[in-house]
């Protein structure tokens, strides 16, 4: 059975509904036509599986017959439940998460997410997806040339007692390993006369769909920036570690991003955004590549799964 669910504006994800009896042999035979529709609409969004923790994300995955994907950078700390399950990113419920890629600071990125949604927020939460091949169109045309010729840049720094270790970020325990990540990964690394690891990596900020050849969006140029900072929190983090924020951003060229240019690349999230309302046992299939996700202040006590999935 297949329904359209309601959103934001006239580009609409395909829906369907599980059946109650034999859900994941479904959703198995299901597979190819749910890809096929992933790769029209960016996303699909399954009701009624019995999406009641780890095993059963696990299982739907499997069933999909999408490949496990291992990040070889964190963001920040997200609980590991085995067998390739995430929690979502550590971020407060009361603030909004702008639109982002997961992993499109790396080279090695997924292809897949798969979102479970056990328990709903209370109130309207909602996830927010951004069709990042219409970005272009909603972008003004030198910012978004600028971003296609030279991509973006991005800098972190792991300061002592503050965020995540270099050990957690790259999950490696020793300097040899990290040095050799970095030469694959493409990552520049300073260390600092306090001790302090800073890096600085380039990347595309527009890549083509490998399946469809499309022209896509790809980067955390805003989500990443420091501009994109509570400015209370903002003065505090530049007080404390001057040029060296724990992130932040830049154009390719390394020129600072504007307070003009933050806010047009997020009005082309908006302008290309779909709003995703949450029932108990949804679970959301997107293409990374071409659905950017956020999500709403979230009340009361949801809880989400992650699932990261290749080729």
């Amino acid at each position: 059975m297949s329904e359209t669910v309601p959103m934001r504006q006239e580009v609409l994800i395909s829906s369907f509904g599980a059946p109650g009896d034999s859900p994941f042999s479904w959703l198995h035979d299901m597979a190819t036509t749910i890809r096929d529709h992933m790769l029209l609409r960016g996303a699909v969004l399954v009701h009624g599986l019995p999406m009641d923790g780890p095993d059963s994300l696990a299982q739907a995955r499997d069933a999909l017959g999408i490949a496990g994907h291992t990040p070889t950078e964190a963001f920040n700390n997200r609980s590991d439940f085995g067998n390739g399950i995430l929690s979502p990113i550590n971020w407060p419920n009361d603030r909004v998460i702008c639109p982002f890629q997961e992993s499109s600071f790396s080279r090695t990125f997924p292809s897949v997410v798969l979102t479970a949604c056990v328990t709903p927020p209370d109130g309207d939460g909602q996830t927010h997806l951004s069709d990042t091949r219409r970005m272009a169109d909603h972008l003004p045309a030198h910012l978004a040339d600028r971003v296609r010729t030279g991509g973006w840049t991005m800098a972190r720094s792991f300061h002592e007692g503050f965020g995540i270790t270099w050990q957690e970020a790259f999950s490696v325990a020793d300097r040899a390993a990290l040095d050799e990540l970095f030469e694959t990964s493409g990552i520049k690394p300073e260390w600092l006369p306090n001790g302090t690891l800073h890096t600085v990596r380039h990347r595309p900020g527009f890549i083509d769909h490998p399946t469809t050849g499309e022209e896509c969006w790809f980067n955390q140029i805003s989500f990443l920036n420091a501009g994109n900072l509570d400015p209370v929190e903002r003065a505090i983090m530049t007080d404390a570690f001057g040029e060296y924020l724990p992130m932040n951003t830049f154009f390719g060229d390394g020129s600072p991003l504007s307070d003009e240019d933050l806010t047009a690349i997020q009005h082309a999230y908006d302008s290309v955004r779909i709003d995703v309302p949450w029932r108990r046992g949804d679970l959301l299939v997107t293409d990374n590549i071409i659905m950017a996700q956020g999500r709403s202040k979230f009340e009361g006590s949801p809880e989400f799964l992650i699932a990261l999935g290749g080729e």
